[in-house]
């Protein structure tokens, strides 16, 4: 064991000194032969290399070759590429280290040259490796093209919604194919190429293929286009397997998306190899066409989608930016603007146009801008020929001839004609084949119109529904198509023809369209044998046809004469045998119409609003008529007997506004209307149901359409009447039993309900539909009933088709059906007044439109919403109420949550309306953001005086309104914030204050205006985004005192702002902060009035770098408004420069400090340096000031010469003439004047120099438009009668005269106006007449005459009675307007003759003594209507008798602004009657009315909504303004929301403005005036006052204006009042705060103005701060029994600590004998504004200020700005201050003491009047008279008096005037006078003879040197 033991270590030990050696051995190897190791690696590295170069050729030859590239081949490239850098890198180092020696350099580097040879081995190796891999047959491979990037494309906001439409719906499992359509050159196919792009880079599907299909599509080459964007080869010949193949291989891919790029007919995707649908959910289809038709029916689309033109905006910013920066020069800008707007907002045409254009110069572009305004035939330079081309193609390819036909029609009628009139003309042309009723061919066309909407081809037109439209360019092109070969003869309104083409040419036309060109004369022959169509609209009376004008156009089909005056139609009409359509619309016919009975072959008749009298029998020889329209014929009434009755074959008959005198012997029966067996479409108007015949509705059951208005005064509307109606409108003049059933019958088929004036009718609908259903129902209007209670009686009854709804004027409605008891809803346990409108079953599934109008329901919906109500509004998209006094709120949050269609919404005048959506239960929301109304675009709220917001909010919570784009509120005087959040502090609740303060979010909100919000403070607290905000109007806001409450620093909410208007905010302080400002790249208008600010622009932060220049740029700034900023500094508050590149309308004055013009010498430096601005401005407003500057040399002459608008507003400050025409002569192109508010007495002033004139004709040449507004001095007239105006203004075209309030008359001559067209005078009080019948001679050019507001006006041309009688002719005038002319009698009185052969438009209003137009001759041929009210019209026949007419029926107190009522007059009858509208009375007078004991009813005054004036003088029996009645106890509240004056005068039995209980909301309200009502105590009270009971002037429980609205009041006056005891109680003192003036005068009880002790003023939380703090004016005369302010207070003052004055200027107290003291000493410490005192005859005064004995911390007064102090006849006045108090007055220049005996020393002692305590340097005039004054001076006071006094000599002078000679102290007085003589003397102060100062033998003792001149104050 031993020996194996010991021989087995032996081998083991021998076998590991084995391994060790060779181990040894190999690493010495690395030592020694380290050179063969690093030979190796070189020659490894060079193979290497020289195999990287062979694959990298054999790579850049697969890249030649479009060839992808391997991906081994790239890594194999790679890592090798890795390995020799980083290899060679590393051996490098260790060779040089190998190289290095050690010790001493004796011996090599051992370890350094065997780490080299390691290293050397292991690259060699992996370079091998890398050498053995790189066997490579093929490096690249050909694969699919990616799609190229269309980095060009341009996103517009209005493609947005098409985008992401598209974009969800390739999103949508269930779509599969979607469809895109839209016009030639929208831009269908570059927002394709979009999608193909974004869809590429969202890698939302496989593969993305586009397609171009084409008009004609080959099938090969579609296969093959998506064959290689697959990279699928397809080599096959037959189709059929080609498409097998292409279909497997898109079946391969997961997500496909296909674009099918200009398809025009069906494509047979199967024949492609397209799979769709259900065979490859995964392939979606994207279609682009230009036809809706081709995609939905054709193709299958399962969503289509259309790709409309851009908004204005989208196609300006996109024209810009091809155009270049040209666009925007000031000379190029409007040119350009105008070619824009003629490339039809399509992005091609812009796109060729502009870059056509782009830097070319501004002739290029007028030209351009010639071809497109009118383009000639076969020029097509207008648009590009691509445009041209994909137009004309979309034309060629129309499926028929016919709708070609009707097409090329459309577009040579265009925008100007309606469907029907379209109709006419087809059915006239032929084009409407293989019809036989008009209903038919109706139908086909409208199928036409619609096919080709759907081809994009034509449009609705946006301005009504009845229009269609056709785009710029397709009409440039389908006109040209047309007038191929001159077949088309087709002129505009622009056109002028002065000779007519030669007859050749028009041998050739078969259509002539001449829509109001401008033609000298008609041929005297129309020479078109081939003529088919002739239209004609023209307004040239003067256009005559000859006898013979048809006799060469006997093929004409359709002919249409509208606005032509005819004396008899032209004999050769009959010729026209093949005639069908004709139309005499708007035509001056008389009896000529009797020729048209032998047109036989005549099928449409149209006579609307003709002068016809009398439809002839004639008429009913047309036996193939089908269509008559006589609708709005005025002057026709009579019929023809035996005429419809003959036209047998009639299918249509419009009579609608025609008053057929029905039921009279010599005019057709209504029975002859049940004998056409063929009428189907009936419009008719019957004054009174009574006169039909028995049964005759129930003739008419068999209509299919039909407008029946029975009872007066329907109005009808001029392009609101369509033939599809089923419209029944009732007012009937007796109850409802008489009722025909025929009616009834009729309402089954009624569509469109309307009952007016329902009498004895308490549930609506229950017997006019004898109980049936009324499921046919869209359109219900019930109005002007008073006994309504329910619209229906059963719950069950429904409206499944009802779209409208309208509820108005029903005072006594309680609920749209009655509550039953049965049943467990959950009104059941509701009182009536509590119902909601709509509650129970009944819904309304269907209902759109909601509008409820003065109606008295206190819910429109149950706050528990129920499936009843969400059907009542789930579909509802416009709500407007009105006028609904008792509601509280409109909707629950959760009813408010199903309105998803509502886009528009209205609410006002609801004066109990506290917030919009109750959020009751909003608690149980957990969403921190919510939606609500998510499609409203419109919100309006108006006249809501106790709404604090639309909804509460919590803190968290926010409100978005996603599609919000208008957002207006006015007169919401409570409202705080837009989402209310509230918070209490002790027992009261306080408001944010802020209207948007970050819990509502207006994402898409584009306009805004804030109007009469009187609590509002801020607009925005940290703004949320309002990106798309463009126009801000914030009016009227008292408290306001910043718009943004916080910077928003970097914010850009607002960078889409273009207009900001700002008025009416006078606490506001700035308008922008300093982020806002320079961050406003789209502002466009600017306009800041009658505000408080000091700056514009707030000051950065002052963190910033101060020492840094502010630079505001508003680069699109155009016009800019600064006036009436009194308060302004400047206009940035620290160094800054202001950029107006684009600034051309300018208007500032009245800006305070800030300095508006100027030079950059001047300092402080002005808003504007004259050289850079004026040159640019076109229109400019000055401050008279600057007349001077501008006529000196100030401002260099050539700086006016573009300026065309000047407006000069005068100082107001200066009572000095500041306006004068010469400095006008620098301001070349002045085309516009406005002179207002200045110091004018003559606007010329000859000056009995002619050569003014020549000098004024310079100067005012250019002028064509003149305004004189505020020019009170312009006496009688407005020039004198030399004056030769003609020659001064020879070019003025328009003249306004406004508030000159002493002009008589215009005072011109008949050469004054030669080129006047327009006249306005308004508001013109003095004016008694416009002017004379010789001076109106001259007015030949006139087109328009308004005057409006001059109360004192008689007639307008005035009339002498012995005058010559005279033609008159006004031979251009359109339009007349005389509006609230209150005397008004006629136009003219005198016999003279006048001829308006042009007028077309007369509007009267409010002119309710107008009882003629003229007594001689009166000839308006155009006139058809007057105008009485908006959308109100009147004709009898002609205007003399509609004038009587409209006075005989008292129309004209209809809609009156200002009315008079008077027993004098016949407008106490009007008033019993009860026939005048409130709702627009604006003004009301009552005077002398001794019939009348109150005034309004509490009903009457609720119709009170504009009433802003109301003055009541003279009434002896008045005990009320307003009185309740019993009956009306549903009212408690009365609305006077635009109130702003009450003046009450000699009524001697009035007691108070309102009795009963009832809450009077006044929030505007400014001025009280109570003048000799000696009964009157309360301006409201619920109740008749005994006896003994003290009463309040205001009752805090009465006035809600005064308790909550009140600090608008201004001035309060009270005079004569005897039962007056106090004015206010405690409760309403704090809402005095505005209150500037108060008057008191003549009250004989009265005790205290307030009633107020300690507890009510704790309890009221009354501070100093809170009382009259604004108060200027305090008057007190007269009042025997005043003795203090405040009751309990027995300080024997006037005032005391709770009343403070700090504001008042003037304090006048007379007559006031119970008062011994005015101020307490602290009450006088805060006189500081007080400028005058006067005191008289108060004879129990002892002092003027009194010092209680705790007041010992006050030692002086100061009255800083006291200028004048008068006491008179005060017997007991001792002193102004009864103890030792400092008076400094440093203002004080006059004092007056008369009548005041006790004003001296008390304990007998020599006191000075003028003491040291007494400090007044600036006294001058002194008046003392009746007293016993001892001494006027201190000696050692007079001294420093003299020293500080600047103007002794006035002060000596006054100092000794007017001493009573009598006085005992005279001897005193003189040694005084020698006294101061002496010192003067002495100290050399005056250079004047003082040895004059004597005593005067009359007792006065004056200074004589020469004496100055005072000004009212009594200054020099």
């Amino acid at each position: 064991m031993e020996a194996f033991a010991t021989g087995g270590a032996t081998n083991v030990s021998s076998e590991a000194a084995k391994g060790i050696f060779y181990e040894a051995k190999r690493h010495i190897r690395y030592v020694i032969t380290c050179k063969k190791y690093v030979k190796k690696f070189e020659e490894k590295h060079e193979t290497l290399i020289a195999k990287r170069t062979s694959v990298q050729q054999d790579v850049d030859v697969a890249e030649r070759n479009g060839e992808k590239i391997k991906a081994d081949v790239l890594d194999w490239r790679n890592r090798v590429d890795k390995a020799i850098i980083e290899e060679e890198k590393k051996l490098k180092a260790l060779e040089v280290k190998a190289k290095n020696k050690c010790f001493f350099g004796l011996c090599p580097g051992i370890m350094s040259r065997y780490r080299l040879s390691r290293k050397a081995e292991e690259e060699a190796t992996t370079f091998g490796d890398l050498i053995k891999e790189c066997q490579f047959d093929r490096v690249g491979y050909r694969d699919v093209p990616e799609a190229t990037v269309h980095t060009e494309f341009v996103t517009f906001d209005s493609r947005k919604k098409v985008f992401n439409d598209i974009m969800e719906s390739l999103t949508d499992s269930t779509i599969s194919m979607i469809g895109l359509y839209g016009m030639p050159g929208v831009g269908k196919t570059s927002l394709a190429k979009e999608i193909e792009r974004q869809l590429q880079e969202v890698k939302l599907f496989n593969s993305v293929v586009m397609v171009d299909v084409s008009p004609s599509p080959d099938v090969i080459k579609i296969q093959d286009q998506i064959a290689e964007s697959l990279g699928l080869k397809l080599e096959e010949i037959c189709v059929v397997i080609r498409a097998r193949r292409l279909c497997e291989r898109l079946m391969n891919e997961k997500k496909v998306l296909i674009i099918l790029d200009d398809i025009w007919e069906k494509l047979n995707l199967e024949e492609v190899g397209i799979p769709f649908g259900s065979q490859h959910k995964g392939c979606k289809i994207l279609m682009a066409s230009r036809n809706e038709n081709v995609l939905s029916n054709k193709m299958g689309a399962t969503k289509t989608v259309v790709v409309g033109d851009l908004d204005e905006e989208e196609a300006w910013e996109f024209f810009k930016k091809m155009a270049g920066n040209c666009v925007e020069s000031a000379d190029l800008r409007p040119t350009a603007i105008e070619v824009a707007n003629r490339c039809a907002r399509l992005p091609l045409a812009i796109a060729t146009v502009a870059r056509a254009l782009r830097n070319k110069s501004a002739f290029v572009w007028r030209d351009a801008l010639r071809q497109l305004q009118k383009p000639y035939l076969g020029n097509l330079n207008e648009i590009s020929a691509e445009v041209y081309s994909a137009i004309e193609l979309s034309i060629n390819h129309l499926r028929s001839e016919d709708l070609k036909q009707t097409f090329l029609l459309c577009c040579l009628l265009r925008r100007d004609t309606s469907v029907e009139a379209l109709l006419k003309y087809a059915i006239g042309l032929g084009l409407i084949n293989g019809v036989d009723t008009l209903k038919e061919g109706r139908d086909k066309l409208l199928t036409m119109l619609n096919t080709l909407k759907e081809s994009c081809m034509l449009f609705d037109s946006n301005s009504n529904d009845e229009f269609f439209d056709v785009h710029d360019l397709t009409y440039i092109v389908a006109k040209s198509i047309a007038s191929k070969d001159n077949q088309v003869f087709s002129l505009k309104k622009e056109d002028v023809v002065t000779d007519w083409p030669n007859e050749e040419s028009m041998k050739a036309w078969n259509k002539i369209c001449l829509q109001f060109p401008s033609i000298n004369r008609l041929p005297d022959q129309l020479n078109c044998p081939q003529l088919s169509l002739f239209v004609l609209f023209s307004k040239d009376h003067s256009l005559t046809l000859q006898a013979d004008f048809f006799k060469e156009a006997a093929n004409l089909k359709a002919l249409d004469f509208t606005g032509m005056q005819f004396s008899s139609l032209p004999s050769s009409i009959c010729l026209l045998t093949s005639l069908s359509t004709l139309c005499l619309d708007h035509c001056k016919l008389g009896d000529s119409i009797t020729i048209i009975g032998g047109l036989k072959s005549l099928e449409i008749l149209s006579l609307v609003q003709s002068d016809i009298r009398i439809l002839p029998k004639e008429i009913g020889q047309l036996v193939k008529l089908k269509l008559l329209d006589i609708s709005w014929s005025a002057k026709l009434k009579t019929i023809s007997p035996g005429v419809l009755s003959s036209l047998s074959r009639l299918e249509e008959l419009y009579m609608g506004s025609t008053c057929i005198q029905w039921g009279k012997s010599s005019t057709a029966s209504l029975a002859e209307l049940n004998t056409l067996p063929r009428l189907s479409i009936l419009q008719i108007q019957i004054p009174d149901a009574m006169v039909a015949p028995q049964d005759f509705f129930r003739g008419l059951q068999k209509l299919e359409n039909y407008m029946i208005f029975i009872g007066e005064e329907w109005e009808w509307e001029w392009l609101g009447n369509p033939p599809d109606s089923k419209t029944l409108k009732l007012r009937l003049s007796t109850d409802m039993d008489g009722l025909d059933r025929g009616i009834k019958k009729l309402l089954k088929k009624t569509k469109d309900l309307h009952l007016d004036e329902l009498k004895g009718v308490k549930i609506a609908l229950q017997e006019l539909t004898d109980e049936e259903n009324l499921s046919r129902l869209k359109n219900l209007h019930i109005q002007n009933a008073l006994d309504i209670e329910y619209i229906i009686n059963d719950e069950n009854d429904q409206f499944t088709q009802l779209e409208s709804l309208t509820l108005q004027s029903l005072p006594h409605l309680i609920s749209f059906c009655p509550q039953h008891e049965t049943g467990s809803t959950s009104t059941s346990t509701l009182s009536q007044h509590e119902l909601p409108l709509f509650s129970g079953k009944i819904s309304f599934p269907c209902l759109k439109k909601l509008c409820l109008k003065s109606i008295n329901v206190t819910r429109v919906w149950h706050n528990q919403l129920s499936t009843a109500s969400f059907r009542t509004c789930e579909k509802l998209t416009t709500l407007k109420i009105e006028g609904c006094g008792s509601l509280k709120h409109i909707f629950s949050f959760s009813m408010a949550k199903c309105l998803v269609h509502l886009t528009d919404f209205k609410i006002i005048g609801c004066h109990c309306l506290r917030e919009i959506v109750l959020m009751e239960e909003i608690e149980e929301e957990t969403q921190a953001t919510m939606t609500l109304f998510p499609q409203l675009k419109s919100l309006k709220l108006k006249d809501l005086p106790l709404l604090i917001g639309f909804c509460s909010g919590s803190r968290t919570q926010i409100f978005e309104f996603l599609a919000v784009k208008s957002l207006r509120i006015k007169n919401c005087p409570e409202m705080e914030g837009f989402i209310c959040r509230t918070s209490m502090e002790g027992n009261q609740c306080i408001y944010s204050e802020v209207l948007f303060n970050n819990k509502a979010l207006f994402p898409s909100l584009e306009e805004m205006s804030i109007s009469d919000l009187t609590k509002l403070k801020t607009l925005w607290e940290n703004p949320l985004p309002f990106p798309k905000l463009r126009e801000i109007s914030i009016m009227r806001l008292p408290n306001l005192k910043s718009i943004w409450q916080n910077d928003p620093k970097s914010n850009s909410s607002f960078k889409s702002l273009r207009q900001l208007h700002v008025a009416g905010c006078w606490m506001l302080k700035n308008v922008f902060p300093a982020s806002v400002a320079r961050d406003l790249p789209q502002l466009n208008d600017l306009k800041i009035i009658h505000c408080g600010v000091e700056e514009i622009v707030s000051k950065v932060e002052e963190s910033l770098d101060s020492e840094n220049t502010f630079t505001l740029e508003f680069d699109q700034l155009s016009s800019l408004v600064l006036c009436n900023l009194p308060e302004c500094k400047c206009f940035y508050p620290a160094r800054h420069t202001t950029k107006w590149p684009m600034l051309t309308e300018l208007e500032a004055y009245e800006c305070g400090q800030m300095k508006i013009f100027g030079t950059q010498l001047d300092s402080p430096p002005p808003l504007f340096l004259v050289e850079k601005v004026i040159p640019k401005l076109q229109r400019l407003t000055l401050y008279s000031d600057y007349i001077a500057k501008i006529s000196g040399a100030q401002f260099s002459s050539s700086l006016f010469h573009e300026i065309k608008a000047l407006t000069v507003e005068g100082n107001r400050t200066k009572s000095v003439q500041d306006f004068q025409i010469p400095f006008l002569e620098r301001f070349y192109n002045l085309e516009e004047l406005c002179i207002t508010r200045c110091e004018v007495k003559e606007l010329f002033c000859t000056g009995g120099d002619s050569s003014n004139n020549g000098t004024y004709s310079r100067t005012l040449s250019t002028v064509r438009k003149l305004e004189l507004r505020h020019l009170h001095n312009l006496k009688d007239h407005i020039w004198k009668q030399d004056i030769q105006v003609d020659h001064i203004l020879p070019n003025l075209e328009t003249l306004e005269v406004h508030n000159c309030e002493n002009l008589v008359c215009l005072g011109s001559s008949s050469a004054s106006f030669q080129n006047l067209t327009t006249l306005k005078v308004w508001d013109c009080k003095g004016m008694k007449y416009l002017d004379t019948c010789v001076a109106v001679q001259g007015l030949s050019q006139l087109k328009m005459l308004i005057i409006g507001e001059c109360v004192s006006m008689k007639e307008i041309v005035a009339s002498e009675e012995d005058e010559v009688t005279c033609d008159i002719i006004f031979s251009r005038l359109k339009t007349v307007g005389l509006v609230n002319l209150r005397r008004l009698k006629s136009f003219c009185s005198g016999n003279h003759t006048f001829e308006f052969p042009c007028l077309e438009e007369v509007i009267v209003s409010g002119c309710p003594q107008l009882e003629i137009f003229c007594k001689g001759v009166l000839n308006a041929p155009m006139l058809q209507s007057v105008e009485y009210g908006v959308g109100k019209g009147h004709w009898s026949g002609d205007l003399e008798s509609t004038i009587q007419q409209l006075h005989s029926t008292k129309v004209w107190y209809q809609g009156i602004g200002c009315f008079v009522l008077s027993d004098i007059s016949k407008s106490i009858e009007i008033w019993k009657e009860k026939s005048l509208d409130f709702n627009n009375l604006k003004v009301l007078e009552v005077q002398e009315c001794n019939s009348l004991k109150y005034i309004f009813s509490a009903s009457m005054a609720l119709e009170l909504v504009q009433l802003k004036d109301l003055k009541v003088k003279n009434c002896a029996m008045m005990e009320y303004i307003i009185k309740k009645g019993a009956e009306e106890t549903t009212i408690d509240t009365l609305p006077l929301l635009k109130l702003w004056r009450i003046k009450l005068e000699s009524c001697s039995e009035l007691k108070s403005f309102c009795m009963g209980s009832i809450t009077l909301q006044c929030p505007y309200l400014m001025r009280i005036e109570v003048d000799d009502c000696p009964k009157m105590y309360a301006m409201a009270s619920p109740r008749e006052v005994g006896g003994g009971e003290k009463t309040s002037f205001f009752n805090d429980k009465q006035l809600l204006w005064v308790q909550v609205f009140c600090v608008n009041l201004l001035h309060l006056t009270v005079k004569g009042c005897h039962n007056l005891e106090y004015l206010f109680p405690s409760s309403l003192i704090k809402s005095f705060v505005g209150l500037v003036g108060l008057t008191l005068v003549d009250c004989e009880n009265l005790e205290e103005i307030f009633f107020i002790d300690e507890a009510a003023a704790a309890e009221e939380r009354i501070t100093e701060t809170d009382l009259f703090t604004k108060l200027k004016l305090l008057q007190l005369i007269r009042l025997p029994k005043l003795g203090t302010l405040c009751y309990g207070d027995n300080s024997e003052t006037l005032s005391n600590q709770k009343v403070v004055f700090k504001n008042l200027t003037v304090l006048e107290v007379e007559e006031c004998s119970s008062l011994k003291f005015i101020f307490s000493v602290p009450m006088a410490s805060d006189l500081v504004q007080l400028e005058r005192i006067t005191v008289k005859n108060c004879r129990t005064m002892e002092s003027i200020t009194k010092k209680e004995a705790d007041e010992t911390a006050i030692d002086t007064i100061q009255l800083p700005k006291l200028w004048s102090l008068t006491l008179e006849s005060c017997s007991e006045l001792t002193s102004f201050c009864m103890v030792s108090i400092t008076l400094q007055c440093p203002s004080l220049v006059r004092i007056e003491v008369d009548e005041c005996p006790k004003m001296k020393a008390d304990g007998g002692e020599i006191t000075p009047f003028f003491n040291d305590e007494i400090l007044c340097y600036g006294l001058r005039n002194l008046n003392l008279s009746s007293t016993n004054i001892p001494k006027l001076w201190q000696h050692q006071d007079l001294y420093e008096l003299m020293r500080c006094t600047r103007n002794l000599r006035q002060l000596l002078e006054a100092s000794l005037r007017n001493l009573n000679s009598s006085s005992n102290n005279i001897q005193n007085l003189q040694s005084e006078a020698d006294e101061i003589r002496t010192l003067v003397l002495q100290q050399s102060l005056v250079e004047t003879d003082i040895t004059s100062l004597e005593p005067q033998a009359s007792g006065h003792t004056t200074l004589c040197p020469k004496s100055n001149k005072l000004d009212d104050r009594g200054l020099s």
